[in-house]
């Protein structure tokens, strides 16, 4: 339910807080007042479209911000399917600036419009002469008549429901195998090909980092051959005067010295590990040139090697580890091919067993439907006779469709309001008066089933009056028993049953013009019952018509207890 509501700034409202109560909440106010404009926040923070012409004119922007109380699993589960906590208590704070853009939070969090739709369509339905909502959606009509009917045919759904994900595995299935006999025997000789090509070339994992490396050897084979040769003979090689002879010729001349100085000692040393590294490094490079060789006709095979592996890249994918394992694809799916018709035969055997199964749920479904529909019908028309409409009809039309999760039917609600008209969809005959007076019927009919926290109906009783106004009223208070309702009515019958009453009016604050909602106590209840009724200000004629209203309202709802 909403617990409260805060609008800043919005259109003609600069800065109002409403704390809304359970039940049945009502606004009144003369015509012009801000109600509609009240609605269009609430809507504006539900997720509606954003209008910057909403902006209060001066400002930089407008905020609403609404506060939730909810137990609704529904709620609760579109909160962690958007990766939110589980919270009872939530807060949507949306602004709009005046250049356009909008921000919106849930609960401290930035989301966008899409995700807080999901969040809002389970706490609060918006009805009125252009709010007509999901009823007007014939799409959804099936989903509000499973819901009439409860568990029963929500059992018969989830069996449909495993039925239809067991044909759509089979489905694949057969897919896998490649359409009819012919095209799998062309993709039996395309593989056998590709299979028998990567077969005989014999691929090896990094092979062709190991013979670039080889190429590259032999490429370079004379250059690092000749300096090589010429390092070691500086080294070690000379006849006379290499590195290695002249150290240690330096060497044993250092070492005489030693007597003279101990400082010549540690030269010694120092040249002697010289002299050790020297003729390491020689026998290094002596080892390394074993390395490097040039045979034309292993460079010749090294050559065509690495351009058969590069024509593969092209085919079979970007490297040999990848080559390999498209090997062993195409011969697991040789495999299944060889055994195709087997394995159609059997899985044809199982579709069809299925498809059988799933003619039969939906045939139960059906007729869980027909049956059911006509109690919902009989109830749909007895609240319409209460509420001032005997003469309509109503019927739930079916037509055939294709199995789907929903069964093979094609629900579609079809109404007629007056006699001598005939029955039409629902969306193409109902006024706006007819609609709201409809609504508030199918959610009599419906019960405790829908799942939406809090209703709003804006001017539910537009073209009413008189006896029907009480019955509404009272329709209104059956419903607030199990669901937060705020009602906007220009009705004293209907705002007489309100156990929360709001007034939105109208003052002029400097040079502009301000929209104010206060919440009235008891007094200023009955003088504004009394003004909705045609009274005049504290006229005591009015007063006593308003209260007698309220005891007649109250009688009913302690009735209800």
């Amino acid at each position: 339910m909403i617990k409260s509501l805060v609008v800043q700034d919005y259109a003609l409202i600069e800065n109002e807080q409403i704390q809304f109560e359970n039940g049945f909440n009502v606004i009144t106010g003369e015509t012009g007042a801000g109600k509609s404009i009240l609605i269009s926040a609430i809507n504006f923070v539900l997720g509606d479209r954003a209008d910057k012409s909403k902006v209060r004119i001066g400002c930089d922007y407008a905020r609403v911000e609404v506060q939730f109380e909810t137990q609704n699993n529904e709620v609760l589960d579109s909160l962690s399917e958007l990766g939110f906590e589980q919270e009872n208590l939530i807060i949507i704070n949306r602004k709009l600036y005046a250049d356009g853009k909008s921000e919106i939070r849930l609960n401290g969090n930035i989301v966008t419009l899409s995700m807080l739709k999901k969040v809002t369509k389970h706490l609060v339905d918006i009805y009125g002469q252009h709010e007509h909502q999901a009823l007007l959606d014939s799409t959804r009509h099936i989903e509000f008549l499973d819901k009439y009917l409860g568990e029963n045919i929500k059992s018969q759904k989830d069996k449909l429901r495993k039925f239809l994900e067991e044909k759509t595995a089979i489905q694949d299935k057969i897919n896998c195998l490649g359409g009819d006999e012919a095209s799998r025997e062309r993709e039996k000789d395309i593989l056998e090909y590709q299979v028998k090509e990567l077969e005989e070339a014999n691929l090896v994992e990094n092979e062709e980092q190991d013979l670039i490396i080889k190429k590259s050897k032999m490429q370079n084979f004379q250059r690092v051959y000749d300096a090589i040769k010429i390092a070691r003979e500086g080294l070690t090689e000379m006849v006379s005067g290499s590195a290695c002879d002249n150290i240690y010729n330096a060497k044993k001349l250092i070492s005489g010295l030693s007597n003279i100085d101990s400082e010549f000692d540690n030269i010694a040393d120092r040249l002697e590990s010289l002299e050790i590294e020297a003729r390491d490094i020689s026998d290094t490079l002596e080892q390394k040139i074993d390395e490097f060789y040039f045979d034309e006709y292993e460079f010749s095979n090294i050559d065509a090697r690495l351009d058969l592996i590069k024509s593969f890249k092209r085919k079979y994918g970007n490297s040999v580890a990848e080559m390999l394992d498209y090997l062993e694809k195409n011969k697991n799916r040789l495999l299944e091919l060889e055994y195709s018709n087997e394995t159609l035969n059997k899985l044809t055997v199982e579709l069809q067993e299925v498809k059988n199964n799933i003619e039969r749920v939906c045939f139960d479904i059906t007729d869980i439907r027909k049956k059911g529909a006509i109690n919902f019908e009989n109830q749909i028309l007895k609240e319409l006779k209460q509420l001032g409409m005997p003469n309509a009809q109503f019927i739930v039309n079916f037509e055939n469709a294709e199995p789907s999760i929903n069964g093979a039917d094609k629900v579609e609600f079809q109404f007629s309001a007056n006699v001598g008209q005939p029955l039409k969809p629902l969306t193409k005959v109902i006024s706006g008066g007819e609609m709201s007076r409809f609504m508030l019927a199918f959610k009599i009919a419906i019960g405790n089933i829908e799942t939406v926290d809090t209703m709003i109906f804006d001017e539910i009783d537009n073209g009413i009056s008189g006896i029907v106004s009480l019955s509404v009223g009272e329709k209104m208070a059956v419903l607030a028993k199990n669901s937060q309702i705020i009602a906007i009515t220009h009705l004293a019958t209907i705002a007489s049953y309100a156990n929360a009453h709001y007034q939105i009016y109208k003052e002029i604050k400097g040079s502009e013009t301000i929209s104010n909602i206060i919440k009235l106590n008891e007094n200023s209840q009955l003088q504004e019952i009394s003004r909705l009724a045609g009274g005049s200000l504290n006229s005591q004629i009015g007063l006593e018509h308003a209260q007698e209203l309220k005891e007649k309202a109250f009688a009913f709802i302690s009735g209800l207890k």
